[in-house]
């Protein structure tokens, strides 16, 4: 899409430089002018897209040819060639290097919620206005840290995991990707596995959030863990009532 925009704009800008006229159009009469041949370097993944478009816009008042990818022949009148070389240096200039993408840093938070009043964990407390949403919906609980893992990825397209061991001994995996950053909001991707395949075991979601923002991704009830193959189920005294998946994301700065 990007290059269809930008062949776009470079016959646009060759017909405002030349002062071509659509095909079907009436032209001006005008003298005959002496005709010269250039060879212009072009990107070689774009040679024969740009052919079409400069073939386009010049018309039957050029000819334009391409002996081998990123070289492009055009036979056209001096004032013609003008055009095309400063159209051709205006799309190497929209072509320059992207900007690098935009680092983000997440972190993700299971936590255990129990029934009654009681203290967080200390751990918990800058998580305190999304555990108090909680509360507020759903009656009072008090919360435990069960996890946090934390992560870096970009917005290069690409989608990232990390698989991390719960304190109980199965893996748990958190899939993440950046769809796009506008300003301070994020559109973020997220999935969650937990092989321990109790209570909250999968999420798949899709996100717009703030850059610092706690947000409550999943809850679903809390459950004791099965014994791994070949061992004894690990102790769980009390099962937990509910177990939230939280996360935030954090846009960072180009030197970070």
């Amino acid at each position: 899409m990007k290059h269809l925009v930008r062949l776009t704009a470079l016959a646009a800008l060759l017909l405002g430089l030349t002062g071509c006229h659509a095909p079907g159009e009436a032209q001006p009469k005008t003298s005959a002018a002496p005709m010269e041949l250039k060879i212009y370097a072009v990107p070689p993944p774009q040679t024969l897209q740009l052919a079409g478009a400069l073939g386009m816009a010049l018309g039957a008042r050029a000819s334009v040819t391409s002996p081998a990818p990123g070289k492009l022949l055009v036979y056209a009148a001096p004032e013609a060639q003008i055009s095309v070389g400063k159209a051709i240096a205006s799309l190497g200039q929209s072509s320059a290097t992207p900007s690098p993408a935009t680092q983000v840093e997440l972190h993700f938070w299971v936590v255990n919620g129990e029934s009654g009043t009681g203290a967080d964990d200390a751990a918990l407390k800058p998580l305190a206005s999304a555990l108090d949403s909680v509360r507020k919906n759903m009656g009072p609980l008090h919360f435990s840290l069960d996890q946090v893992v934390s992560a870096r990825t970009s917005t290069d397209g690409h989608d990232a995991s990390i698989v991390a061991t719960s304190a109980s001994g199965y893996e748990r995996g958190f899939d993440f990707a950046v769809n796009g950053v506008d300003g301070e909001m994020m559109d973020l991707r997220f999935g969650y596995d937990d092989h321990g395949n109790r209570g909250l075991a999968k999420f798949r979601s899709e996100v717009n959030l703030r850059s610092g923002q706690y947000v409550v991704l999943a809850q679903g009830p809390g459950a004791c863990a099965h014994a791994l193959p070949g061992e004894s189920a690990p102790p769980c005294p009390t099962t937990p009532d509910l177990r939230l998946l939280i996360v935030r994301a954090n846009i960072l700065s180009p030197n970070t």
